[in-house]
């Protein structure tokens, strides 16, 4: 099985991959002139190129074929979460990014704590590409920075199709199994997940008010992390049973 790497551009038909990247290659995996690769640009683009050269920080590779990847015909899943700390949040990119997750919005709510800056985002970023290559996914998971509940409720709430909206709460009386029952998913869906302190009631009933389904898992209290995995894993196989 070919080794995957990450290339921003695969419009030539000669790519000098550079950086992180090649040192991995190289230094790692130790290539050589004649080895082959599978290049992706997190976009849809994968490419099966060999090494025609190579020095100590950089290859080049000269595509043998592409293959243009068109995105799932399932409905979008979006997971909107409040960030956890240091190395729980790069677990939970990862984690989505190999369930399929379409979107990952994080959320500043009232008692969020942890709040990315850019230079966190970065390295969120490079967690991502490295989940890509590991999973053999061919399209990056969109990753939006801090929003507020009224900002993303707003934007799911303008869109064209009609949203499936749950936000995990541990108050409530359903779980999320029970809130896919009822009919098919044809529009996007979302899951709203909480900080360590959980939404504020004010928070629960703003999202309800825009159609929100307040959802819980069975008898346990699940952390910020666990419970973006679980939920849009729940998820991800529901709208994988709708119809396109």
């Amino acid at each position: 099985m070919l080794h995957w790497a990450y290339c921003e551009n695969l419009l030539s038909d000669q790519i000098t991959v550079a950086d992180a990247e090649a040192h991995h290659l190289i230094h790692v995996l130790r290539f050589r002139v004649g080895s082959e690769v599978i290049l992706f640009d997190g976009h849809g683009t994968e490419a099966t190129a060999k090494v025609v050269s190579l020095t100590r920080r950089d290859l080049t590779c000269s595509i043998l074929f592409r293959t243009l990847h068109v995105r799932p015909s399932r409905p979008e899943l979006i997971a909107i979460a409040s960030p956890p700390k240091a190395d729980r949040l790069k677990w939970m990119v990862e984690k989505l990014t190999e369930i399929g997750v379409d979107r990952l919005v994080l959320l500043n709510t009232s008692r969020t704590v942890t709040t990315p800056g850019e230079t966190r985002l970065d390295k969120i970023h490079s967690t991502m590409i490295a989940a890509c290559k590991q999973c053999r996914r061919p399209f990056f998971m969109e990753l939006s920075p801090l929003q507020s509940i009224e900002t993303i409720l707003s934007e799911l709430k303008s869109g064209m199709a009609s949203p499936f909206i749950c936000i995990a709460h541990p108050g409530a009386s359903v779980t999320l199994e029970d809130a896919c029952r009822p009919a098919e998913q044809t529009g996007p869906a979302a899951i709203m997940i909480g900080p360590e302190g959980g939404f504020t009631d004010d928070e629960v009933q703003q999202a309800i008010t825009c159609g929100a389904v307040a959802v819980s898992w069975p008898n346990t209290m699940l952390r910020i992390e666990t419970a973006a995995v679980v939920f849009a894993t729940l998820m991800m196989s529901r709208l994988h049973r709708s119809p396109p």
